[in-house]
């Protein structure tokens, strides 16, 4: 929007000069290309694009000491809420507001497992980005994509593991076949049951 700005208003100091000099209409010829060119670069490189990966998110590494993650980055996020679970310290990061990811720490001061909040953020794949919210058929439609059952007290449900990160469903909006399907441990849910299901977790990890 700047650029285009510049652009105007130099269009438009340009046109006044049309009635004065060819002297002044080369001076403001020149300031128009001067502004615009000084704008581009300034825009040009913009701010880098920040995607999961199966060990990062930006300049958040997994193993990293959270005392030594910076108190906010720009485009990523500006505000941590640090929140304490039955089986870790959470801190979640926002931008304006908005929630982007949360950090899992298991009560070491690190950063365990990092987990995309809402559709902020994206994962690169073959196929596209992939981003929460999404059907959950972009998962299974990932080259060398898993399942993997996950128990935890004596209960369980279906993941899918690609590149070394977990997705999971929207379990709050599931049918009740689905819903039993993704927690019966002998198999996963087949791709029939899943056409209708989005996207309701991604991560490094789970966060237990």
């Amino acid at each position: 929007m700047r650029i285009l700005y510049y652009v105007i208003a130099a269009a438009a100091v340009g046109g006044l000069a049309s009635c004065g000099s060819k002297a002044d209409k080369a001076m403001n010829q020149a300031l128009k290309d001067s502004a615009v060119t000084a704008e581009i670069e300034a825009e040009a490189p913009g701010l880098p694009v920040y995607t999961l990966t199966k060990d990062s998110l930006g300049p958040v590494h997994v193993g990293e000491e959270i005392a030594n993650l910076p108190k906010a980055v720009p485009d990523l996020y500006d505000t941590v809420l640090p929140t304490e679970t039955p089986d870790a310290m959470a801190y979640t990061y926002l931008l304006g507001d908005i929630p982007q990811f949360t950090i899992y720490d298991f009560m070491e001061g690190r950063v365990d497992v990092i987990v995309l909040e809402g559709n902020a953020r994206a994962v690169k794949t073959p196929k596209g980005e992939v981003r929460v919210d999404d059907p959950f058929t972009k998962v299974l439609e990932l080259p060398g994509v898993q399942s993997e059952y996950q128990s935890l007290d004596d209960m369980g449900i279906w993941y899918w593991v690609w590149n070394g990160l977990y997705f999971g469903v929207n379990e709050s909006k599931v049918s009740e076949k689905l819903g039993e399907a993704l927690c019966d441990g002998k198999r996963p849910p087949r791709a029939a049951d899943l056409q209708d299901a989005t996207i309701g977790y991604i991560g490094t990890g789970l966060p237990f």
